[in-house]
């Protein structure tokens, strides 16, 4: 087998497996995507937009209720007209990942945050969706105090804005299989 033989067979995979990809691009809708492109689809941004999301306290609470906005609104302030009251309870865990056993303390740890969300009508007292998300970072701990202390704080925001991320994800799956 020559050369350009071995080149025209790579070649010829290549452009099957591009045609084999071009026709199943169309076959899903994208979560966020247009609701006109298939049928009886829906717009779950539209839905995100009419979320009230009240305080969460805490300092974790302030940053997922500020990211849970931006998420929802694309950093344009709170809902003008909303519909549902979206209401999240904040837990935060810390795992040690390695011990220093010279020093007989953890080396490096992982801060898990957990979300609780229901979503109410807005004026209603009855839970019509309830869930729950986390997130977790890790990060390491070193003999100075305040650096491992600062190193505690952003892993703590990593894990919230990440965990803002993921109730978005799944409230706005839920909008989506919902009937309008």
């Amino acid at each position: 087998m020559s050369w350009a033989d071995t080149s025209f067979a790579r070649i010829g995979r290549l452009l099957a497996v591009c045609a084999c990809s071009a026709a199943l691009a169309g076959c899903f809708t994208p979560l966020y995507g247009d609701p006109t492109v298939v049928s009886g689809g829906r717009n779950a941004q539209a839905s995100l937009r009419d979320l009230e999301i009240p305080e969460i306290p805490g300092r974790n609470g302030v940053i997922l209720r500020n990211e849970l906005i931006y998420l929802t609104q694309g950093g344009g302030g709170r809902a003008a007209a909303p519909t549902h009251v979206l209401r999240v309870s904040v837990g935060v865990d810390t795992v040690p990942l390695a011990l220093n056993t010279a020093a007989g303390r953890p080396s490096a740890q992982a801060i898990t945050v957990i979300g609780n969300y229901t979503i109410t009508p807005v004026g209603a007292p009855q839970v019509i969706h309830r869930g729950s998300a986390f997130a977790s970072a890790s990060f390491d701990r070193t003999a100075q105090r305040l650096a491992s202390d600062r190193a505690v704080i952003e892993a703590q925001e990593r894990a919230t804005k990440a965990l803002a991320e993921n109730i978005i994800t799944q409230v706005a799956g839920w909008y989506a299989t919902q009937p309008r």
